[in-house]
């Protein structure tokens, strides 16, 4: 009885440690304090913007709150990789994220049909299309009829697009650089972990799930 009364006394300490740290507009929340557990001597966890307002918890009443954050978060990152992108992608052949990852991913092959190349960077058919087109304009990428398949064409990268790429993975080891922040190698090597996990989950209903209603998707890959 003694041992569990000095883990509560334990734990009053820690809140006591959590609140001193934390600012007058600070929030005390779970999450914050579990962050301050795991990492004690690392205040970066508490500088970070409130993303909801005054409504919040009218809010939360209706849809989960975590699920929601890092549906947004993730949008969010997206977005600051395509800040960063422009900066270095401004003076190149390659001008958008899409484009760099359709030439770099043919960088890795010898060649691919338009189908793969476009499933490979998960996109719908008309939007890789038009991505392929501009490139093929652009002389980064070729396209031939393939040997087996008469119907299919694939495509290669050509010289031009190796002499692109190659004149800004320098330049995108910044990107890298930046996108990844102040985490450390631990947290690094976690999110690596995670974001794999989801980009199977996910590209598994994309492959073979895509048409089906979003409720059909839930119900067969959460809730079964």
């Amino acid at each position: 009885m003694e041992t569990k009364y000095l883990l509560i006394k334990q734990l009053i300490d820690k809140v006591a440690d959590y609140e001193k740290v934390l600012s007058s507009s600070d929030e005390m929340t779970m999450e914050g304090f579990s962050n301050f557990i795991n990492h004690p001597n690392d205040s970066s966890f508490l500088k970070k913007r409130n993303l909801s307002g005054k409504l919040e918890l009218e809010v939360q009443e209706k849809g989960n709150k975590q699920e929601t954050t890092i549906a947004i978060l993730v949008t969010f990152i997206y977005r600051y990789a395509k800040l960063y992108s422009k900066k270095i992608l401004q003076d190149s052949p390659i001008s958008t994220l899409d484009d760099f990852s359709y030439v770099i991913m043919l960088l890795t092959h010898e060649s691919l049909s338009k189908t793969e190349l476009i499933q490979k960077n998960v996109h719908e058919k008309t939007t890789g299309m038009e991505i392929i087109k501009r490139l093929i304009k652009q002389g980064l990428i070729r396209q031939f009829d393939d040997e087996v398949d008469k119907r299919s064409q694939r495509v290669t990268i050509t010289e031009e697009g190796k002499r692109a790429i190659f004149s800004i993975l320098h330049k995108l080891e910044d990107v890298s650089t930046i996108m990844t922040g102040n985490l450390t190698e631990l947290e690094k090597n976690s999110l690596n972990t995670i974001l794999k996990k989801l980009d199977h989950f996910h590209f598994d209903i994309f492959m073979n799930d895509k048409n089906k209603s979003l409720p059909e998707i839930i119900e067969n890959k959460i809730h079964s």
